[in-house]
């Protein structure tokens, strides 16, 4: 089983400082700022800084090559067609630095990848891509479904933001899920929540879901965090964790091959500068049978 603690998605996190002084974090960092200079390599602090955040804030995070070992080793325990007959599913937000995971889960499973995933990791793609996916299983063979929204942790320490190649100053990452929460915050200061958003044309339908999915599902815990940055992917991984629950149960009978098993894992990408490891906090871990059903629950909690 993964080794991971699932901690209450709204706690501040207490954790133990390097000094070994008990912490409450904010997503922030009290350390000497490190000055952009164009991609300059980081230092020992710099990475010491960032790594520090990641676990503090997502207490159980796994660098992604442990996280996709120790899911292959896990997987391939309970089923011999978890491997090379698998077919992954990712449902990751479409900016370029979430690709990495992908890439490592299709060398493992497969080799190739299905993408059901839009703005902020939502899986935009529905019923009608998972239903694809489906058929695209082999048989004999299994599915791997991994999912879930990011969120980046620059090299300054500060949550929420990512430095990027060829960019002197680091940026938010994610973007849409800041979007989200600027608008969060001047919805809930007039006091309401919108209807759910109909866009008029299809160019930025995905952003206007992806807004109103936060408003659902805890945008004023968000708001009223010590730091909502770190807060918000808890809050948009609650929404998508909906989502995709609503279109397995739909998808998943009469589409994937009848014996297959099928993976669900759930959880948070955090992205890092180059030169740190990118990380993943599992929070689902589930085997379904091939109508959707839960068989069992993976996750040590």
């Amino acid at each position: 089983m993964l080794r991971i603690l699932v901690l209450s998605a709204l706690s501040a996190c207490a954790v133990a400082s390097p000094l070994g002084h008990a912490t409450t974090m904010r997503g922030g960092s009290t350390k000497p700022r490190r000055m952009p200079t164009d991609n300059a390599p980081l230092t020992g602090a710099d990475i010491g800084r960032v790594i520090y955040q990641v676990h503090a804030n997502y207490p159980g995070a796994l660098r992604e090559d442990e996280f996709v070992a120790q899911l292959h080793a896990e997987l391939a325990s309970h089923s011999d067609e978890f491997g090379s007959m698998t077919l992954v599913a990712t449902s990751l937000c479409c900016d370029e630095i979430n690709r990495g995971l992908e890439t490592k889960l299709a060398q493992k499973f497969g080799g190739n990848s299905f993408s059901m995933g839009g703005l902020a990791g939502f899986p935009f793609g529905g019923v009608t891509s998972f239903g694809a996916f489906a058929h695209h299983i082999p048989n004999p063979g299994s599915a791997l479904v991994v999912y879930g929204p990011h969120v980046g942790v620059d090299a300054n320490g500060a949550v929420g933001k990512i430095d990027r190649r060829g960019l002197a100053n680091s940026g938010a990452c994610c973007g849409s899920a800041a979007a989200a929460l600027a608008n969060a915050r001047a919805v809930l200061a007039e006091g309401g929540t919108p209807p759910a958003p109909l866009p008029a044309d299809f160019i930025d339908a995905q952003q206007s879901w992806v807004a109103h999915a936060l408003l659902e599902n805890g945008a004023a815990g968000v708001v009223g965090a010590p730091n909502p940055d770190a807060q918000l992917p808890r809050a948009l991984f609650s929404a998508q964790r909906k989502a995709m629950e609503k279109i397995i149960t739909a998808a998943a009978p009469g589409n994937v091959p009848d014996g297959n098993i099928i993976a669900v894992v759930g959880g948070i990408q955090i992205n890092t500068p180059d030169g740190v490891s990118d990380y993943f906090l599992p929070i689902v871990f589930e085997l379904r049978t091939c109508d959707g059903a839960l068989v069992k629950d993976l996750m040590v909690r």
